[in-house]
């Protein structure tokens, strides 16, 4: 396995940092990774191990406030930030790889974003989308009373921030991932009003238009996943054209499926569709 890491700078002139695993041999596909709120790309060490052996790379980049990339911690500026950053970063891959089939994977956060960027930019250039556990609307409501007094505050001080309240027991029923986190240095809980509001109607926009997605698509959700709504996703599932999406709901599953008990199980039922769409 060769890895190297990468950088850019945004179009707003933050350093994006990024890492590339690739396999020794022929790379016949490229698996382009965007990552979830508060983690960042170096955790999907174990995750590009497993491509790598089946002859496919992983690329990905810390978003903008998360890991090594620039950005005050758990903002954006906007959603079209994000997307911007996200167009970058595939140029970027489609530069280096020009003749491999790429596929867009978001988990979590990174599965709101990409359903979105998805919607928006319609990029058919891509072979296929994968979303895991994507964040179309929490598994819990936040208190009513704190939701309307972040939506007034987001007009006054957008870059407010938050301690998010999520419990890091729910990534996954594997309790050395759960440890690995907590005491990773680069992981954090911070959450701006904007961010929050941003995903929150990022969510509710994926749902309401998803009969547009243009793209085959794998969407996966944990059935025990407390971080975010399966039903979220069983909803947007049913509005994207059937002749295009591939759905798998799993018992007992958390909300990290790629770091779960079973994850051999999980990532090989991906491997398996990824190959059909090549």
């Amino acid at each position: 396995m060769t890895k190297f890491d990468f950088d850019w700078q945004s179009i707003d002139n933050e350093k994006l940092i990024g890492t590339c695993w690739l396999p020794e041999n022929q790379v016949k596909a490229l698996i382009c990774v965007v990552h979830g709120f508060g983690e960042h790309i170096g955790r999907y060490d174990q995750f590009a191990g497993f491509w790598n052996t089946n002859q496919i790379g992983v690329m990905g980049f810390d978003l903008r406030g998360h890991g090594r990339s620039g950005g005050k911690r758990g903002d954006t500026p906007s959603m079209k930030a994000f997307w911007e950053d996200i167009r970058q970063f595939l140029a970027l891959a489609s530069s280096k790889f020009p003749d491999v089939p790429l596929f867009l994977y978001g988990h979590s956060m990174g599965g709101n974003l990409v359903a979105n960027y998805v919607l928006e930019k319609k990029p058919d250039y891509l072979k296929g989308v994968i979303m895991t556990s994507p964040w179309l609307r929490l598994a819990f409501s936040p208190p009513a009373l704190k939701v309307f007094l972040g939506q007034i505050v987001e007009k006054i001080y957008p870059q407010y921030t938050e301690k998010s309240t999520m419990d890091t027991a729910g990534l996954s029923r594997d309790l050395e991932v759960v440890k690995a986190y907590k005491t990773d240095p680069l992981a954090h809980k911070n959450i701006t009003v904007r961010l929050f509001g941003t995903i929150t109607l990022g969510g509710k926009r994926a749902i309401d238009e998803a009969s547009n997605f243009s793209l085959p698509l794998l969407l996966m959700h944990g059935k025990a996943d407390p971080v975010t709504s399966m039903w979220a996703s069983q909803e947007f599932g049913k509005k994207v054209q059937q002749e295009l999406i591939t759905e798998k709901y799993w018992e007992g599953c958390l909300h990290e499926l790629h770091n779960e008990l079973n994850r051999d199980e999980i990532l090989a039922l991906i491997l398996e569709w990824l190959n059909q769409k090549l």
